[in-house]
Formats: C-alpha cells, structure tokens, sequence
C-alpha cells in the first residue's frame, strides 16, 4: 500500500490529539521518518494544524429555533387537513364503488386532497427556507 502525504493529512489530527490506534501511529511514525522535511512542516505547524477545517459558527439557539418551527408546521393546519381528506377521500373512493353511483363525488373530493397536500408541501418548503435561510 503507498501512503501519500494526503493520507497523512488526514491521520494526522487524531495523531496529534493521542486519540490514534497503534496501528495509526505507527504508520504516521514511519512515513515521518522517512520524510523528514514533511514531519518538520506537520510538527512546525502546532496547534493550527496543516489541513485545519473552518466549521462555521451558529447562534446556540438555532437548533431550538429549527424544532419549535417543524413543531409549529406539523400542528398547522395543512398537514392535519391533508391526512384527515386524505382518509375521507379514501372511504369516499370505497364507497363509490358501486356501479350506479356517480365518481364526481370521489372527484371533487380528490381534488380537494390535492389542493390541501400542495398547501402542505407548500408551506413546508416556505418554512424550511426561513430557517435555512435559502441555502438548501
């Protein structure tokens, strides 16, 4: 197996930390020897680390604010209107079932589920861009 000094890159935070198996340190230890000039830019670099990730910082309550919308968009009323049409639409299909009745009823009840889904989803994406801030 080759490792590369991008493998090391990747090895080499939890190496630092202690937080690596034997096995691990063992690797990095012998690909440090064996190419100094990359221990001494690896070790030069201390706390700030070669590879270091920018994880990007949010407010503390963001995760609280996500959950009281979802909470609140699940109680609105589209999601119950549309599970509640949805089974009335559903026994209304059963019902007309038999041969001398008209669909129109089953129809306009159809359709009326329709319309209340898309309000759902609707508003569903509306909420998810307020609390992502249209960056999904």
């Amino acid at each position: 197996m080759n490792v590369t000094r991008e493998v090391i890159n990747d090895l080499w935070p939890v190496y630092s930390v202690g937080e690596a198996s034997a096995d691990t340190r063992a690797l990095v230890e012998e690909f440090l020897r064996q190419d100094p000039e990359f221990a001494g830019l690896l070790q030069g670099c201390g706390e700030e680390g070669l590879l270091r990730h920018v994880i990007p910082t949010l407010p503390p309550d963001r995760e609280a604010q996500a959950l009281r919308r979802t909470k609140r968009l699940l109680h609105g009323w589209p999601f119950f209107g549309a599970i509640i049409f949805s089974c009335y639409s559903l026994v209304r299909i059963v019902l007309d079932t038999l041969w001398n009745v008209s669909p129109v009823n089953s129809i306009v009840t159809a359709s009326f589920v329709v319309a209340v889904w898309i309000a759902f989803f609707t508003r569903l994406v509306w909420v998810r861009k307020s609390v992502y801030g249209g960056n999904r």
